[in-house]
């Protein structure tokens, strides 16, 4: 990770900050407040602190008051403004991506409510991330247009309810996380599962699961042209959706959430893809995720590009996703090649 300049400044929190008093530490300074993600805020220089996650530099913010700086971006020095004018032309003085190339710091929404359960720290810091889809809803009731943002919530929701713990990423791009999220910290999102490089179970202590909001795997309906979700497909008893001699589904419901043929693709299998329809994930959904691990590439030391998986390929023939979900509506990428993508930016 880069390291920040000494001297006043302003900068912006890319996750919820602890603000501790008295040492810049996260285990001797006293927890005060806290700064939420996509907060801009006013620092008076550098001090070396604990190290968290490889990264011993802290934000002094005056009064014995600390911030760790490994979820902080875009430092900005004085320009002879009050540090109140530079937090308010803060957004107008981000580069454009044209500056930036490729890579765009990702922007964290925090859900407000959410608390998904910690199982502790992880043992070696944050290694790496595991791709999924919710396989859940993408739309208003009724086949209305998509409401993401709600249905992505809403999964995170379900995530506190059963006791998980991950991200989300809506079809708008938008990355929530719950309110106690901590990139040190793990919880259960990918359940058993063994990592191909390592050999090690249990994957989800060491690496972060983000959730892309998508219907999953689809079925091709009795009419031409229609393609369910699970959800909206006649199931049996054991959940399973029923298929005809032709694989064909039987659609529950004209109102419930199908889509035309020209919004899915047919995929074979290859690498870590099951074979199927899918709906790709979104273009601002598939930026998001790509600057989302370019991000932690660059913020934390632990964190490698060659152990970013799909679940799939951690729970193979358990899991699906995400498949043929992967990249966007113009790009097929196994996960093999989404590494070798994000490696070569």
């Amino acid at each position: 990770m880069a390291r920040f300049p000494d001297g006043p400044g302003t900068v912006e929190s890319t996750g919820r900050l602890n603000v501790r008093v008295g040492a810049p530490s996260s285990r001797t300074g006293r927890l005060v407040r806290k700064i939420e993600a996509g907060v801009r805020f006013a620092v008076k220089g550098v001090v070396v602190g604990e190290s968290v996650q490889g990264v011993d530099q802290w934000f002094a913010l005056g009064g014995d008051a600390y911030v760790w700086s490994g979820a902080c971006r875009d430092f900005e020095p004085p320009a002879g403004d009050s540090e109140i004018d530079q937090a308010a032309k803060a957004d107008e003085a981000r580069p454009n991506r044209a500056e930036l190339g490729v890579y765009m710091p990702p922007r964290f929404k925090i859900a407000d409510g959410v608390q998904h359960v910690v199982q502790g720290p992880r043992p070696n810091g944050l290694e790496g991330l595991i791709v999924h889809f919710d396989a859940s809803r993408i739309r208003k009731a009724g086949n209305g247009p998509e409401d993401s943002d709600n249905q992505s919530l809403a999964v995170l929701r379900y995530g506190a309810a059963q006791r998980h713990h991950y991200g989300q990423i809506s079809r708008t791009g938008t990355i929530f996380l719950p309110e106690n999220f901590e990139w040190g910290e793990w919880g259960s999102h990918a359940g058993r599962s063994l990592c191909p490089a390592t050999g090690r179970s249990g994957v989800s202590r060491y690496y972060v699961g983000f959730e892309m909001n998508n219907p999953g795997l689809l079925y091709e309906a009795q009419e031409d042209g229609v393609f369910c979700p699970w959800f909206n497909a006649v199931r049996n008893e054991n959940g399973a959706v029923i298929l005809d001699r032709r694989g064909r589904c039987t659609r529950q419901s004209v109102n419930g959430e199908w889509y035309r043929a020209g919004e899915v693709r047919r995929v074979p299998a290859e690498g870590n893809i099951k074979a199927g329809i899918y709906l790709p994930y979104s273009f601002e959904q598939f930026e998001a995720l790509t600057n989302l691990c370019l991000y932690l590439d660059r913020t934390f030391p632990s964190f490698s590009l060659d152990r970013v998986f799909g679940h799939d390929e951690v729970a193979p023939g358990r899991k699906n996703d995400p498949g043929g979900a992967l990249a966007n509506p113009a790009q097929l990428m196994t996960m093999a090649e989404f590494r070798g993508y994000l490696k070569s930016l």
